[in-house]
């Protein structure tokens, strides 16, 4: 994993929960390589949650670009599915902080050719959208 530069964008976000965190998903298409975005929008999660979850629900053999083609597996679920969506946003401004991971992956999987997990803002989320949501399975977040 390489560590990711402070990015930000304007465009589609589905923001949606998984075992109670609330994340936001954004693509880029820049450079002929599209980028999945993804962070968490709970105010206090850490952006490292993502990576436990998927060590959680991945086998233990797996490594990073397994882990990372499950966290892009969640938010595609969500944005086509609709899998635990609190809001999709059409069109509005995001930024993700500088600091995360970035994976390059070696193949395109779900449309995506890279992950890059930090500390996500979308601007237009309200508290309540942003806030823990229940959940049946919190030992996965723990």
């Amino acid at each position: 994993m390489a560590t990711a530069e402070a990015a930000k964008g304007e465009g589609r976000v589905t923001v949606f929960t998984m075992f109670g965190p609330v994340f936001g998903y954004a693509s880029v298409f820049a450079d002929g390589r599209q980028t999945a975005y993804i962070g968490p929008v709970t105010p206090g999660v850490h952006w490292r949650k993502l990576w436990l979850m998927a060590d959680r629900c991945c086998r233990p053999t797996d490594g990073e670009e397994q882990k990372a083609r499950w966290i892009i597996s969640q938010a595609t679920r969500a944005l086509t599915c609709g899998s635990g969506v609190v809001v999709k946003l059409p069109s509005t401004e995001w930024q993700m902080e500088a600091g995360g991971w970035r994976v390059d992956l070696p193949s395109e999987w779900s449309h995506q050719d890279a992950l890059v997990t930090g500390p996500l803002d979308v601007l237009l989320l309200t508290p309540e959208q942003a806030a823990v949501k229940p959940t049946l399975y919190p030992h996965y977040a723990a």
